[in-house]
């Protein structure tokens, strides 16, 4: 008698489940480390934007003459999460000129602290500096935090993304 070799039907079934089980757990551990980067990411992409926003606004100072303005939201609300408006002269006459609106995704956060307190808009003069508007921008994602601080110069400085600790970013 031809004696045949290969895998019965109940093998074959168990190295599957055995995989199945294996591939789920792999992917979950893919899918955080994988989200985890997304985070990263889109924090730093909303940094980077508000603070060319920044450096946009006080060069358009210096450059005409006249202030400029980085307000929260985009109706000028202070609301930072929603996003913010680059403009220059008063929103309520003929001479306002938008320069940059951005909107920030939903799920971030960003809140104002320092002086003054619940600042609506940052206001740069022709000579560059900010007045006495220095503060923190804190931003906030998931897991992930980092700030951006500005002082009475004008000028700014970035934190790198770390993990958010308790309490943070309320």
């Amino acid at each position: 008698m031809l004696h045949q070799k290969g895998f019965s039907l109940l093998e074959m079934l168990c190295v599957l489940a055995i995989l199945s089980v294996l591939a789920y757990a792999g992917s979950a551990q893919f899918l955080a480390a994988s989200q985890d980067t997304q985070d990263q990411t889109l924090l730093n992409n909303a940094i980077n934007e508000l603070s060319d926003a920044l450096l946009q606004a006080r060069q358009l100072a210096v450059v005409s003459g006249s202030p400029s303005f980085v307000c929260g939201g985009l109706a000028c609300d202070g609301n930072w999460s929603s996003g913010f408006v680059l403009y220059q002269g008063d929103e309520s006459s003929s001479d306002y000129i938008l320069y940059r609106s951005i909107v920030f995704h939903d799920l971030l956060a960003v809140s104002w602290a320092g002086f003054p307190v619940n600042k609506q808009q940052i206001e740069f003069h022709s000579n560059g500096l900010s007045g006495y508007q220095n503060g923190t921008f804190e931003f906030c994602l998931g897991s992930w935090q980092a700030t951006l601080v500005l002082n009475q110069s004008g000028r700014f400085y970035k934190t790198d993304i770390q993990e958010k600790d308790e309490g943070d970013c309320l």
